[in-house]
């Protein structure tokens, strides 16, 4: 079973007295990190969910979301953050999100999701199956071919990005910027687990796997592959990293019962 990590920015425990904090510190020691968990543990302060924005340099401020259990607690949320002022000082800029709803707690402060330099969204399941789904059997194949193609101009998008991210760590080769960024982001945006199973320059040529891949979940009972949108911006990669026109077609896939979806890709032949 693979692994999952909940990215979640919100709390649901009825009857639970939950509060939420922004924690901007200008310098993480270890040293404040066992001192702040020890303060909650001294106040009978359950943490509930704590994660810590990524470190853009190494000098630079970091900030955690923290979301807090007070239900047990002989004091609040106000009192807390006056300790850790007194204790902390300028190190340490303590922001309090309060609940509208008691048992639910929602990170409404930090509005811009970034990823790397980029902007990000979070789109659940429940609001792309519209999209990918419920579009197709209202247009057809009709939509199927905009779904590919929106795949494909998002991958050439991706695929500029991972090239400057290669060159950055001295990376030049298109193969092994496909192979160690491009498979490796696709994972890390949990679009599923991607393998290289073989990608050459000449002829240009890709193999690839996909297990749990995030679209083709949502047409299990397929008699046909069900991927457009992945196929697509697999096809985008490629192209923008091999400097060839690719096309990507599905030959095994989860929605139909195969272990995992499988992909080649080859150049697309010209229009006669």
């Amino acid at each position: 079973m693979p692994l999952s990590f909940d990215i979640g920015r919100f709390l649901v425990c009825p009857g639970r007295k939950l509060c939420g904090f922004l924690v901007k510190v200008k310098e993480l020691k270890p040293e404040i990190l066992a001192e702040m968990a020890a303060l909650t543990a001294n106040h009978n302060i359950a943490i509930l969910h704590l994660v810590f924005s990524r470190i853009q340099q190494r000098d630079a401020p970091v900030v955690a979301l923290a979301f807090l259990d007070f239900t047990d607690s002989n004091i609040s949320p106000e009192e807390l953050v006056n300790q850790v002022e007194r204790r902390f000082g300028p190190i340490v800029e303590v922001e309090i999100i309060k609940p509208k709803v008691e048992g639910f707690i929602v990170d409404t402060v930090s509005h811009n999701l970034m990823l790397g330099e980029n902007r990000a969204i979070i789109f659940r399941d429940i609001g792309y199956r519209g999209l990918v789904l419920d579009v197709r059997k209202k247009i057809g194949s009709g939509a199927e071919a905009i779904q590919y193609y929106l795949g494909f101009e998002a991958g050439l998008e991706f695929g500029k990005k991972h090239r400057e991210m290669g060159e950055a760590l001295g990376i030049r080769d298109p193969v092994q910027v496909y192979r160690d960024i491009s498979s490796s982001m696709f994972n890390c945006v949990g679009y599923g687990a991607m393998e290289t199973v073989k990608l050459t320059m000449q002829p240009p040529y890709a193999l690839i796997r996909v297990f749990n891949c995030f679209e083709c979940e949502l047409g299990k009972g397929s008699a046909k592959p069900f991927s457009h949108l992945v196929r697509g911006m697999i096809a985008g990669v490629l192209t923008e990293l091999l400097g060839v026109e690719m096309f990507a077609r599905e030959t095994k896939c989860i929605a139909k019962g195969d272990p995992y979806c499988k992909f080649e890709a080859i150049p697309r032949k010209p229009e006669k």
